[in-house]
């Protein structure tokens, strides 16, 4: 039976299948990338989800997980969406930095320009986003914007650091 979302474990082994991919999501756990798993149609999210996702689900819950859902906006092929992001009560920085390092290397493979997202977590400050490497974008429109710019020029991925990249 063949899959309906195809996932994978090896970004670079799968860079042909991401490209040609506009829709995906990341998960992460125990400080370590697990799987993208591509799909066929972006995450839509209810105020009803939201809530169970982001309050009573998310409070219960101790595993160190989380969930990045990504999208290629079709009048804007160069630029990443973060859509949504789904943490787990337990979820570590190192577990937060392996989805978001996933999330650069997907990027990188679709030789993106940026990868864009709206904050709309207050314990999302701009603080913490400009420590992931964002910063305020569209302070003239309604929400916390933000946007990590890499125009060609991409972190460095090694194997010396803990979480696999090279922060400059």
């Amino acid at each position: 039976m063949p899959q309906m979302f195809p996932t994978f474990t090896d970004l670079q082994g799968s860079r042909e299948r991401i490209v040609r991919a506009s829709f995906g999501m990341i998960e992460s756990s125990a400080g370590e990338f697990r799987f993208v798993q591509l799909r066929p149609w972006p995450k839509l999210i209810s105020g009803i989800e939201a809530m169970w996702l982001g309050g009573w689900s998310h409070g219960r819950n101790p595993r160190d997980r989380v969930r990045m859902y990504w999208s290629q906006p079709m009048g804007h092929r160069n630029y990443l969406a973060l859509s949504y992001a789904v943490s787990e009560l337990g979820t570590s920085p190192l577990t937060m930095r392996a989805a978001l390092k996933a999330l650069d290397e997907i990027a990188e493979i679709k030789r993106s320009d940026a990868i864009l997202c709206q904050a709309t977590n207050k314990r999302l400050t701009d603080r913490v986003m400009h420590f992931w490497g964002y910063e305020r974008h569209l302070e003239h429109r309604r929400g916390r914007h933000y946007i990590r710019r890499f125009y060609g020029v991409y972190p460095r991925q090694t194997s010396s650091t803990r979480d696999g990249m090279v922060v400059e």
